[in-house]
């Protein structure tokens, strides 16, 4: 757990990027953006973007939707940071500013990166440590915490077990992934398949400018889909020492509350279920500032 850590400055070199401004005036971000403090851990080149809140602050890490990256959701992060957490939020590797090919990660990978990042983090705070995933996110933030004892409290903004589908479509396709990754792994599938993107960001300021982001990843190998997809969580029939709770809309759109019920009801892991009132799936930009009252309000509470 406390592997190596090399710290380097961030590069926020994107090239020819002219939407880049334009996105960020969209989403009102950049009074956020002034706050963080960017820079790169290990040698994979992982970015990450940090909002020091005290020296005695526990540390929450975010992990983005799938796709995306924590700049977009500068807001959500320092809200956060304003109700008493050191906020980090990281991009995978392959995605937003952190180096490696586009979309190529898995599961295993993703804990041995973040593992680094509680490490170099940790003890800028009280020693105190939660973890937030968002949507895919919440996949991983859930194997972190099964594989880092350091790890106190665990919030999923929704989750997505393996072991439960939402249905016969989720199952199928699931096994027709692993099946074709087995031999074409490299080959991409665009995000557009299974997810409806302009539903999803209908209404959104940004919708359009996010669309021709060249930060986001809208293609992703079969091997990511695979790890993502085959990944089995501990917690479903085992219990851990860090408390776990999901956060969503009774609207979401990706999966419904049914669905979120489903899986708490299964988990061996004491779990709770916040319920947001009349808010969907994109609730990190439709309204952060409920969304970091929340979700700061169950881990305050989680950490005492």
């Amino acid at each position: 757990m406390n592997r190596p850590v090399e710290l380097a400055p961030p590069r926020f070199e994107t090239g020819d990027d002219p939407i880049r401004e334009v996105l960020r005036h969209k989403l009102a971000i950049g009074p956020h953006l002034a706050r963080r403090e960017a820079f790169r851990v290990g040698s994979d080149g992982l970015h990450c973007e940090y909002y020091h809140c005290s020296d005695q602050a526990p540390l929450l890490v975010f992990l983005p939707g799938i796709g995306t990256y924590c700049e977009l959701y500068a807001e959500l992060l320092a809200r956060l940071c304003d109700h008493g957490f050191n906020v980090v939020g990281v991009d995978p590797r392959g995605h937003g500013y952190s180096d490696g090919p586009r979309g190529v990660y898995t599961v295993e990978e993703t804990v041995c990166d973040l593992e680094r990042v509680v490490t170099a983090l940790r003890e800028r705070g009280n020693g105190q440590v939660a973890v937030y995933g968002y949507s895919i996110g919440a996949v991983i933030a859930l194997a972190l915490a099964e594989s880092d004892e350091r790890v106190d409290a665990t919030l999923c903004g929704t989750l997505l077990l393996t072991e439960q589908p939402p249905d016969l479509m989720h199952q199928m396709g699931w096994f027709w992934t692993w099946g074709t990754a087995q031999m074409f792994p490299t080959l991409k599938v665009p995000l557009g398949n299974f997810m409806d993107f302009d539903t999803l960001l209908a209404g959104n300021p940004a919708g359009e400018v996010i669309n021709e982001d060249p930060l986001v990843v809208f293609d992703y190998p079969l091997s990511t889909l695979s790890s993502l997809f085959t990944h089995r969580a501990a917690s479903y029939s085992n219990c851990f020492d860090f408390d776990l709770a999901i956060i969503q809309g009774d609207r979401d759109e990706v999966l419904p509350l049914s669905y979120a019920e489903r899986v708490i009801g299964q988990m061996a892991q004491p779990s709770e279920l916040l319920v947001l009132a009349g808010e969907g799936h994109m609730i990190p930009w439709d309204n952060p500032t409920l969304l970091a009252q929340s979700a700061a309000d169950w881990l305050q509470a989680s950490l005492k």
